[in-house]
């Protein structure tokens, strides 16, 4: 009898142990089956993740178009007719979501990259301009003073083009208030002698562009723009006792460049790019083409 119970127990025993075998094999089994399943997961969001970005790209590439067909026929119109400076285009319904773009022209700003110019007669006009706008805005004329330094203006090192405002923010007086004090009268444009949009400009701008116009004579000029010509700008009373010629080097009734704003919206995620257009056609990649930051 004992020999027989002691052979039953371990008949026991031993189902007993192949039974927790075949559990922990199950348990194995659905472990390594459910990391597949994840991991499988996890490869088809990174695809799609990556195809609609690609995709998002090639919309914002369509958008880039829509700005230069506004501009096109701004100009067949003439100046007199404003663009659609910030406003948002009709959305394009697209598979998975929807696309709209808008535009601001920046020809009405003061161009920072003056201070880089190669010609020395430039690069001092623009620290002036850059001084008497921070002047009329109430700011520290040091903080210019630190720009120019930046860019190169003591003459100790070549003189370096900006690409973003962003960039001054290493300097100790460039604090984000300052910046979003200063930043709706700058702007960073490849061509260091970029005019400026009379029909654009604030009247600090212009009032800090053009030597021997008072800002009440700005703020006067700027209330019966649009106008069509530099010569009717020029035949404003308010330039009667000034310099034709540096005005005519400084200003314009239209705008060259233009920063784009494309919204593409896939599968509930929204992406912003944005990117710099000239109007002559030409495409200044200004290196920080990104999705929400301007």
């Amino acid at each position: 009898m004992r020999a027989s119970q002691l052979k039953s127990g371990g008949l026991v025993r031993q189902r007993g142990a192949a039974l927790l075998i075949a559990l922990l094999s199950v348990a194995l089994a659905v472990l390594l089956a459910t990391e597949l399943v994840e991991r499988s997961q996890r490869d088809v969001a990174r695809t799609t993740a990556v195809v609609n970005a690609e995709r998002a790209w090639q919309f914002a590439e369509g958008v880039e178009g829509l700005a230069r067909d506004w501009i096109r026929r701004q100009r067949q119109v003439g100046p007199g007719v404003r663009l659609p400076d910030g406003q948002w285009s009709e959305p394009f319904m697209v598979p998975g979501g929807s696309v709209r773009g808008r535009m601001f022209a920046r020809d009405g700003r003061f161009n920072l990259n003056a201070l880089a110019s190669r010609d020395p007669a430039v690069a001092a006009d623009g620290r002036r301009t850059l001084l008497r706008l921070l002047t009329l805005l109430n700011v520290d004329p040091a903080l210019g003073e630190s720009i120019v330094a930046m860019y190169g203006g003591g003459g100790a090192s070549p003189a370096t083009t900006r690409i973003h405002l962003s960039e001054l923010n290493r300097l100790e007086r460039f604090t984000p208030e300052m910046r979003r004090r200063v930043e709706p009268y700058l702007a960073l444009l490849p061509n260091a002698e970029a005019r400026i949009n009379v029909n654009l400009a604030l009247p600090e701008v212009l009032a800090a562009a053009v030597e021997g116009l008072s800002i009440e004579s700005a703020r006067s000029l700027i209330a019966r723009a649009p106008f069509e010509s530099l010569a009717e700008v020029l035949a404003q009373p308010e330039f009667a006792a000034l310099n034709a010629v540096a005005v005519r080097r400084r200003l314009a009734v239209e705008s060259e460049w233009f920063l784009v704003q494309a919204q593409v919206s896939l599968d509930g995620m929204v992406r912003d790019y944005f990117r710099l257009v000239g109007a002559s056609g030409n495409r200044y990649d200004f290196r920080y083409l990104s999705q929400g930051v301007p």
